[in-house]
């Protein structure tokens, strides 16, 4: 045993050097926690953006779910609520969007959340390929087959309704409404993530600031 005199008291170095090691564990150990604490989900907006501790927006990457205001949107957005609200959340594929928004592929544990919500039929695959693409594709496909939330009668009757697509010119920012008789309505998509949207009416399309395409 190694030991130090030092006025008249011995100092086991074993025990000095234990103790530092305790420290340095714990202290890893907090900040390891604080860390992860940032990924805690805070608010959740609607049915495929939730926001994050940090204050970052976290678009859920390979679906898409209905606008609030649309059929089964309050449904889409209860769900994601109760699968992530005040978790830690571990967000996959990490990148960023020309909004600055982060998407990813998110999960609570193991749980895949998008594609649970796609499952459920509260909210529909978006041409993802990555590596759990094709699994979100397949949920998809069997939501619909089953008539499952935003694939239900009631919703697909009302979507029928709704054939005025708004969408936002990403040169200029201008937004522009196409009714089912323009010209270049069949070429036209929409990318909710960008704020485009489907209204049902004129009207509801001119409330939202587009304007009849020229």
């Amino acid at each position: 045993m190694v030991r130090e005199k030092t006025k008249g008291v011995f100092v086991d170095w074993r025990w000095v050097v234990a103790v530092l090691a305790v420290v340095l564990v714990v202290s890893n150990g907090y900040w390891f926690w604080k860390w992860r604490d940032q990924y805690r989900v805070l608010r959740i907006i609607d049915g495929d953006t939730l926001v994050i501790k940090t204050g970052d927006r976290v678009r859920l990457m390979g679906m898409d779910a209905p606008e609030m205001g649309n059929c089964n949107a309050l449904e889409s957005k209860t769900e994601l609520e109760r699968i992530t609200l005040g978790k830690i959340i571990k967000i996959d594929r990490d990148s960023r969007d020309v909004w600055g928004r982060r998407l990813g592929v998110v999960y609570v544990g193991t749980k895949n959340v998008n594609l649970e919500m796609v499952r459920q039929g509260l909210a529909r695959y978006d041409n993802f390929l990555g590596e759990t693409g094709q699994e979100i594709k397949q949920a998809g496909e069997a939501a619909q087959k089953e008539k499952m939330g935003i694939y239900n009668d009631v919703c697909l009757e009302k979507k029928d309704k709704c054939v005025i697509l708004g969408n936002i010119d990403q040169s200029t920012g201008k937004k522009y409404y196409h009714l089912p008789n323009c010209y270049s309505y069949g070429k036209v998509k929409i990318t909710s993530s960008r704020g485009e949207k489907v209204f049902c009416s004129e009207k509801e399309a001119e409330d939202e600031g587009f304007n009849l395409a020229p």
